[in-house]
């Protein structure tokens, strides 16, 4: 069976959800949507998740000063739930909520960060600090609309600019004494 990655695709597209509910990684590996932990697992995987988080731990009680047993869930009976899983039909796992949408756009476009800001200064002639800048300004964007925050408020503006500035002036100062330590050579 052909499978595809979950992946962003350009900018203001959605998601690709339209691959397999069960998914073959390689002859022997198959693959489920497990509600429990929301994502696709191999019956391997899911069985050692079980060995690590069922049975008995312990924690440090500060009171007491000393480790003591917490149970946490039933290892034999999220056993039970993956063979269960493996031995029906696949589940179809739930559309994205927008929300997650939204963080996986904002991941996306934090992941080509440096391709974009090249292409910018090779495309539309910016410098190397516009470009940040302009990335800067979208991540923003993105950001607010993802916390359904309002627009940018005077003080942020005043804020941000200030923080140009600053940048500014402390590069200069930077190129200034690079310049000086040259001509004293």
């Amino acid at each position: 069976m052909v499978g595809r990655s979950i992946l962003c695709l350009n900018k203001n597209e959605g998601l690709d959800t339209s691959f397999p509910y069960t998914y073959t990684m390689n002859a022997t590996e198959e693959m489920r949507y497990w509600p429990r932990l929301g994502i696709y697992v191999t019956r391997t995987d899911a069985e050692s998740y079980c060995s690590k988080v069922g049975g008995q731990h312990t924690h440090l009680d500060d009171d007491l000063e000393e480790f003591v047993p917490v149970s946490t869930h039933d290892e034999d009976a999220m056993r039970t739930e993956v063979a269960h899983l493996f031995e029906n039909p696949p589940l179809e796992a739930p559309p994205l909520s927008e929300d997650i949408e939204i963080m996986l756009k904002a991941i996306q476009f934090e992941e080509n960060r440096v391709a974009t800001i090249k292409k910018w200064i090779k495309e539309d002639g910016m410098d190397k600090q516009e470009a940040k800048d302009r990335f800067q300004q979208e991540m923003d964007s993105l950001v607010r609309e993802a916390l359904d925050l309002p627009e940018e408020t005077e003080q942020e503006t005043e804020y941000r600019l200030r923080a140009k500035a600053v940048r500014d002036e402390n590069e200069a100062r930077r190129l200034a004494l690079e310049n000086a330590k040259d001509e004293e050579e």
